[in-house]
C-alpha cells in the first residue's frame, strides 16, 4: 500500500513539473518573442541558404565568402522588389482615405434598414464624443513583435546571424551533436537532416509556388482592372498557397482595393473566380509536386498550428506557425517514442 501511495504520490509529481514546464516554456515564446522570431527565421534562411553554400566551397570559394555572397545577393533581392513596389505603395498609402469613405458608405447601407428598430433617437442637445481606438486587427498583427525600435533592431540582426550560422555551420553542427551522448548523436543527427530537409523543401518549394501563382495572378487583375495590381497580385498569390484558408486570405487584398474602382459586382466575381481557381491549382497540383508528400500536414494540426502561433506571435506566427510545425513533426517522425503524434500531425 505504501509502494502505491508513494508511485501515486511521484506521478502526481512529475505530471505537474511538466505542466510547470510547460508553462514556463510558453512564457519564454510570449515575452521573449522579439528576440526568438528573427533567431528562427534566420535558422530557416540558413537552411534554405546552405546548399547554395556548399556548391559555393565545391568551386573552392571559402565558405565564409561563400556565405557573405549569398547573404548580400539576398538583401539586394529585397532591396529591389522594395524599389520596384516603393510607387506603388505610396500611391495605395495615398488612396486609403477612399477606401476608407467607401468602406464607411458600405457600412451606412448595411446599416440602414436596422436603423428602424432603434429603440430611442439619439438626443441632439447632447454633444456626441467619439474616441479613436485603435484597431484591433493592428495590434492583433503586431503582436509579439514589440516595439518598433525592438523589431527594427531585430530585423538588422538577421543577415548576421544568417551570416555567422552559414560560415560556423560545422562548427556548430558538431557542438549540437557533442550536446547529446554518444550512443544518441546518431538519432539526434537524424532528427537534425529530417528538420533541415524539410524546412528546405517546404520555404523553397511553397516560395516556387508562390511565384507561379503571382506570375498568372498579377497580369489577370490588371487585366479586370484592379488598381495597384502589382502590389496586390503578388500579396494575393503569397496568401494563396496557405492550406484551408488561403483562398479566403488572399480575396481579402484585391476586393478592399476594387471597392475604390469598382461599382458593379461583376468584376468581384471575376476577382474570386480566379482566386479560387488558381487556389486550386496550387493546392492540389502544384504544392504536391513541388513541395512533396514529406511535408504533408492534416487539417486538424495546420489549423490549430495557425491559431496557436497567431495567438502567440500575431501576424509573424501566422507566416512561421506552418514551418514551425512541420519541423516539430520532422522531430516526431524520428524520435521513436513521439512518432504516434508525428503520425497524427500528419494526413496518414
Amino acid at each position: 500500500m505504501t509502494d502505491l501511495r508513494v508511485s501515486g504520490t511521484s506521478a502526481v509529481a512529475s505530471a505537474s513539473l511538466r505542466i510547470i514546464a510547460a508553462g514556463m516554456i510558453l512564457a519564454g515564446l510570449y515575452y521573449g518573442s522579439s528576440v526568438i522570431m528573427p533567431v528562427v527565421l534566420s535558422i530557416f534562411i540558413a537552411f534554405v541558404f546552405d546548399p547554395g553554400v556548399r556548391v559555393m566551397e565545391r568551386i573552392n570559394f571559402p565558405r565564409w565568402l561563400g556565405s557573405l555572397i549569398l547573404v548580400l545577393l539576398g538583401l539586394a533581392a529585397i532591396y529591389l522588389l522594395a524599389y520596384i513596389l516603393y510607387g506603388r505603395a505610396m500611391a495605395l498609402a495615398a488612396d486609403m482615405p477612399r477606401l476608407e469613405d467607401r468602406l464607411g458608405q458600405l457600412a451606412a447601407r448595411v446599416e440602414g434598414p436596422f436603423a428602424r428598430f432603434t429603440l430611442s433617437p439619439p438626443d441632439r442637445s447632447v454633444p456626441t464624443v467619439r474616441i479613436q481606438q485603435e484597431s484591433p486587427w493592428g495590434q492583433y498583427l503586431l503582436n509579439g513583435i514589440g516595439s518598433v525600435f525592438s523589431f527594427t533592431v531585430a530585423v538588422m540582426f538577421i543577415p548576421f546571424l544568417v551570416f555567422f550560422m552559414l560560415a560556423s555551420t560545422n562548427r556548430i553542427w558538431a557542438a549540437t551533436l557533442n550536446l547529446f551522448a554518444l550512443e544518441r548523436r546518431h538519432q539526434a543527427e537524424q532528427v537534425i537532416q529530417g528538420i533541415s530537409i524539410m524546412v528546405r523543401q517546404y520555404v523553397l518549394g511553397n516560395f516556387l509556388v508562390a511565384l507561379i501563382c503571382a506570375a498568372v495572378t498579377t497580369p489577370i487583375f490588371a487585366l479586370i482592372g484592379v488598381p495597384y495590381a502589382l502590389i496586390v497580385g503578388p500579396l494575393s498569390a503569397f496568401l494563396n498557397p496557405i492550406p484551408y484558408i488561403g483562398v479566403v486570405l488572399a480575396m481579402i487584398p484585391p476586393i478592399l482595393v476594387g471597392l475604390v474602382a469598382f461599382d458593379t459586382i461583376g468584376p468581384f466575381v471575376a476577382l474570386a473566380a480566379t482566386v479560387t481557381i488558381i487556389h486550386l491549382i496550387a493546392v492540389n497540383l502544384l504544392t504536391p509536386r513541388i513541395v512533396g508528400r514529406r511535408v504533408k500536414l492534416s487539417a486538424i494540426s495546420v489549423t490549430l498550428s495557425l491559431m496557436f502561433w497567431g495567438w502567440l506571435w500575431g501576424g509573424v506566427g501566422l507566416l512561421l506557425a506552418i514551418p514551425i510545425t512541420a519541423a516539430f513533426k520532422a522531430v516526431c517522425d524520428n524520435v521513436r517514442p513521439l512518432k504516434p503524434l508525428g503520425a497524427w500531425l500528419g494526413e496518414t
